[in-house]
């Protein structure tokens, strides 16, 4: 099977790796050329996986319709207020009729100003694409560990088990077992959500708080991302599996995390701005806080620490008194 990969990333290098390990050819796609040549030569990327060597045969390229000629699979790992702009791209491709390729997401976002989930915004943008080959991949996952065989497990959503289920067949290895899923919205808003809920966890990590607190975080925010999903019909019990508990887990406690990492440096009390001055990666709960709020809010549902979050983030708002209303609300029974 021929597979190529948008983005190149640690997470879309380390996809590809694990695709190409399966016997399958790999082409990968960037806009940088300055990724190109640097892979090209040092098959490695020292800024964002250090000591991870790839496949000198890996082929990289700035020429989307070259990287996309005659594939079975497309694997788009790019951030997500990018995702606007490659998936016009990847529309304005034609595949051979009868020959188009699934199409794997492993973005996990909510796209600011339309508040659509990736595979809305891939399905919109891209005309000869359509649900039953619309793939979502998502689950607790860190490509610093992926990319040295640590043991993970990931799920396929889409709403043709087919697909999801080839999909399980190319990801699949020793390291990497892939599960499936056809609840779609359910697997993309845990995968989004569960960063802002990170970015709060980070926050007690500055702060110093202790296991209990982050406990109650991390209950309190998966009710929250299962009222969000119950609005869009998603099934609930996808919020208790790897997609949403299991990655809102790794995201709030792993030293990898970079929305952690954002949330505990607000906690000591860096603004934003030095924050993300400091970062080489992108954390991709900053942008989807405003978007789940926006999305929460239109769809009238409550999510009190996404508004936390945001008012620290972008209402320099300071931690102690946030957290002091967050724990002054109105006391009430334990609802999901």
């Amino acid at each position: 099977m021929k597979v190529t990969v948008l983005g190149t990333g640690g997470w879309g290098l380390t996809l590809g790796q694990v695709v190409y390990e399966n016997k399958n050819e790999m082409t990968f796609w960037t806009n940088s050329q300055a990724e190109v040549d640097l892979l090209s030569t040092e098959h490695q990327y020292k800024d964002k996986l250090p000591g991870v060597i790839f496949p000198a045969d890996f082929k990289y390229t700035t020429d989307m319709p070259k990287a996309l000629d005659d594939c079975d699979m497309v694997l788009i790992v790019v951030p997500s207020q990018f995702m606007g702009g490659v998936a016009k791209n990847l529309g304005s491709w034609t595949p051979k009729k009868g020959k188009e390729p699934v199409v794997v997401c492993a973005t996990k976002g909510i796209l600011e100003g339309t508040n659509q989930l990736m595979s809305e915004v891939l399905l919109e943008n891209v005309p000869w694409l359509t649900e039953d080959k619309m793939v979502a991949f998502s689950g607790p996952s860190h490509a610093e560990e992926v990319s040295r065989h640590v043991l993970t497990a990931i799920v396929a959503a889409c709403v043709n088990e087919e697909s999801a289920k080839l999909v399980q067949k190319a990801m699949s290895c020793s390291y990497l077992r892939v599960y499936t899923s056809t609840d779609i919205v359910g697997v993309e808003l845990c995968g989004s959500v569960k960063n802002v809920i990170a970015i709060a966890s980070g926050v007690l990590y500055g702060i110093g708080a202790g296991d209990n607190t982050r406990a109650a975080l991390l209950t309190r925010g998966q009710a929250e991302m299962c009222r969000l999903g119950k609005a869009l019909g998603a099934k609930p019990e996808t919020f208790a599996g790897l997609a949403g508990m299991g990655d809102l887990i790794v995201t709030c406690l792993s030293q990898h995390s970079r929305n952690r990492y954002v949330g505990e440096h607000i906690g000591k009390g860096e603004t934003l701005d030095q924050v993300l001055a400091g970062m080489k990666m992108i954390a991709e709960g900053v942008p989807t806080c405003r978007s789940t709020r926006a999305l929460a809010q239109k769809l009238g549902v409550e999510m009190p620490i996404v508004e936390a979050v945001y008012a620290m983030l972008f209402e320099n708002k300071k931690v102690a008194d946030v957290i002091k209303e967050m724990w002054g609300r109105e006391l009430k029974a334990e609802n999901w």
